[in-house]
């Protein structure tokens, strides 16, 4: 039996919060990444654990491809179990992965027809079919169905995207735990009737989607910064999609309570290490001869064991997985240890100093 969401503020400076959440017996202290993409699939899930993760993504499309469509094709009965995960499973319904590959005609009323690249079958994928399998795989929380448009798309394809993203919102008739989608790319007008929309249904918060890595940091400021100041201050916040870790501090610092983030692996595999906020590189030539660690005194178990740069300069050279893995163990442990210093500096009054030192303009 699914268990209510619970969310306590416990402390705000500016659009930033602290909070305290609960589903059932797994508990998460906000704001929190959740790892996606590249990570889950480097590191296990006792490495994520270790490394301060409290939260991970599955994408409902992914597994309803797997299964052709077929629940008892699953082969297990609970996500969690499946992964051996102990904390919060974060679900996607994968629509927009679904409309990125389906052609204009694809786009219908009752969801999205799409060629899987896989096979070359053709596909109907729904909103209920979204939330029957992000139920089926017992993800903690959820979000909701829209229809899926680029950010810079024009005014009519944005404008019909949330017409039609609103309608299904209208129809879900099980919104437990669901987070409902805000939509309308950089539209104010249109991001403000999606917003109404979302808070008709009475769901347990907010996903802002659309606002893809690829929109310029300033613009993502601008935006985040308008629609949370639309939102009630009740109810969990969420931008799935983030990118590079300076995206991630600033929308946390924006008010996000929940922030996707595949950038340790991401970075991890372009050769570069976390130095706080700063890279550094490890691909340089100049490194080939460094005895120290990644970071001196830091307590990443890449760095207590003593991994010299020289080491994993050798590594990405001779193009091994090991250095990656290395990487990306050191960068997500920065990446969560950064974003323990933001709650701190929230609960004491003390972002906007740290987000200076940090050289973050949020």
């Amino acid at each position: 039996m699914e268990s209510k969401l619970k969310f306590n503020i416990q402390a705000e400076s500016g659009n930033a919060r602290t909070g305290h959440l609960q589903l059932g017996s797994r508990m998460a202290t906000t704001p929190m990444l959740v790892q996606t993409g590249m990570v889950p699939a480097i590191l296990n899930s006792g490495e994520l654990a270790a490394l301060g993760t409290q939260a991970i993504k599955q994408s409902a499309l992914e597994y309803w491809l797997r299964a052709q469509g077929q629940p008892d094709q699953l082969g297990f009965a609970d996500i969690h179990e499946h992964l051996r995960w102990p904390g919060i499973v974060v679900g996607a319904s994968g629509a927009d992965q679904a409309y990125r590959w389906a052609k204009p005609r694809g786009r219908k009323k009752t969801g999205v027809s799409f060629h899987e690249p896989a096979t070359g079958q053709q596909k109907m994928y729904t909103p209920q079919l979204a939330q029957q399998w992000q139920r089926l795989l017992g993800c903690d929380l959820l979000v909701g169905f829209a229809r899926w448009e680029d950010y810079y798309a024009p005014v009519d394809d944005l404008q019909a995207a949330a017409q039609q993203t609103a309608e299904w919102l209208r129809m879900d008739r099980q919104l437990l735990n669901t987070l409902a989608p805000v939509v309308g790319g950089g539209l104010k007008r249109v991001r403000q009737a999606s917003v109404v929309v979302a808070q008709a249904t009475h769901s347990c918060g907010y996903a802002l989607l659309g606002i893809d890595r690829a929109v310029k940091l300033a613009e993502q400021r601008r935006v985040i910064g308008e629609i949370v100041g639309m939102l009630p201050t009740e109810g969990l916040r969420y931008l799935p999609a983030c990118g590079a870790l300076e995206q991630v501090l600033m929308a946390i610092a924006q008010g996000m309570d929940i922030v996707d983030s595949d950038c340790a692996a991401t970075t991890a595999l372009h050769g570069t290490a976390y130095l706080g906020t700063k890279r550094l590189h490890l691909t340089q030539e100049h490194l080939a001869g460094d005895s120290r660690t990644l970071v001196p005194g830091c307590q990443c178990p890449t760095c207590q064991a003593g991994y010299s740069r020289a080491y994993l300069h050798q590594l990405l050279q001779e193009q091994s997985p090991v250095g990656v893995r290395l990487l990306t163990v050191h960068n997500l442990f920065v990446l969560n240890q950064l974003v323990d210093r933001l709650r701190q500096a929230i609960a004491a009054g003390r972002l906007a100093k740290l987000m200076a030192d940090l050289a973050i303009d949020y």
